[in-house]
């Protein structure tokens, strides 16, 4: 990484929401770039007493406030959707493009939904001063999906999402901890109706999951919508269907199953398209996908969320076709989508950076 000393007429970039593990996911991505911006800004509503590392030093986190964007190029916004309207429209009254991880903007036709590498000459087109991120369970199968789309047309999408405890935030990873804790030392647990619930009915960190979720998985997550699908389903769906232009007569059917996994989420995708489909040319597009690591099912590689948790990379495997339905394709996919959203956040930003200075 290079470094310019002198940064007074570069961008500048300001990070909103710049606590968890997101925000230093977004950090230790800048790192690994080539430093082309100005000041950067690390910015929260309320006080924090946390720092992160910029630039090889500490730097505390200012509280959000009305002039925070004063002189800002590219806001990053990592906020709850229910106050990121407010301060995103602050931000463009500014004078600052933002890019949004919350699901605030994802369905505003105004707004683009940006995957980099895929679409990424949507950026461009926002005339909101606004673009959006996919959820964290798009970025873990929109890659595949782009692949099969692009090689051989979608014409069906099912999506069974197997969904770590970190969905729920730092919440729901210390659930998970405390569960497990509780269950571990008792061999006879899971082996009668209702005793792990009653085992881990007392915790002191209260669940934000609707069941046990240690030694158990749940068929739920997100919030009743409809057609009997969650809230968090038909987002998928929807997220999906924008990136890839995807008519609504392209069914896309998400499954989404919380599991006692604490990072990374997994997928099985099951997919219908308009062309025949040969096995061995899914598996050489997944090779050459710069964003995919094609795992050989034949030497005993499958894709785990253990073996994905910290790094950039999707990893894709058991890819198979069933008998006699060579239009179809199966396949299984692991990412730590943490790291995935974080790294093309930034890399939306540096797009935005290149229209500004016309690099």
């Amino acid at each position: 990484m290079s470094f310019d000393p002198s940064p007074v007429t570069r961008p500048t970039l300001a990070l909103v929401g710049a606590t968890g593990r997101f925000a230093e996911a977004v950090v230790s991505s800048l790192a690994l770039r080539d430093d082309s911006w100005g000041e950067i800004r690390l910015l929260a509503p309320g006080v924090s007493t946390r720092t992160l590392s910029v630039r090889g030093r500490e730097q505390p986190i200012e509280v959000l406030r009305e002039d925070s964007f004063d002189g800002v190029d590219v806001a990053l916004f990592n906020l709850a959707p229910e106050i990121t309207h407010e301060w995103t429209a602050r931000a463009v009254t500014a004078g600052a493009v933002v890019v949004d991880a919350s699901a605030a903007h994802r369905t505003d036709p105004d707004v683009p939904l940006v995957v980099p590498g895929i679409n990424s000459d949507q950026v461009s087109h926002r005339p909101k001063g606004v673009v959006a991120l996919p959820g964290p369970v798009t970025w873990g199968l929109i890659d595949v999906a782009h692949v099969l789309h692009q090689g051989w047309e979608l014409q069906h999408l099912v999506v069974t999402g197997l969904i770590a405890a970190v969905s729920k935030s730092d919440q729901g990873v210390a659930r998970l901890r405390e569960e497990l804790h509780t269950v571990a030392s008792e061999p006879t647990i899971g082996l009668h109706p209702g005793d792990v619930r009653a085992a881990v009915s007392d915790l002191p960190v209260a669940s934000p999951f609707p069941a046990p979720l240690a030694l158990n998985v749940i068929p739920w997550v997100g919030q009743a919508d409809e057609g009997g699908f969650t809230s968090s389903e038909l987002a998928v769906s929807d997220e999906v269907r924008k990136v890839l232009g995807l008519q609504e007569s392209v069914p896309v059917v998400v499954t989404l199953v919380q599991v006692p996994v604490v990072l990374a989420h997994s997928m099985a995708l099951h997919a219908r398209c308009a062309r025949p489909i040969a096995i061995d040319k899914v598996r050489q597009a997944c090779v050459a996908a710069p964003s995919l690591v094609h795992l050989d099912e034949e030497t005993g590689e499958v894709p785990t969320p253990v073996d994905s948790v910290g790094i950039d990379p999707r990893f894709v495997g058991r890819i198979r076709q069933p008998k006699g339905a060579g239009h179809h394709v199966d396949l299984f996919v692991s990412a730590d989508t943490i790291r995935r959203g974080a790294s093309a956040m930034v890399l939306i930003a540096e797009l935005v950076r290149d229209e500004i200075t016309g690099a």
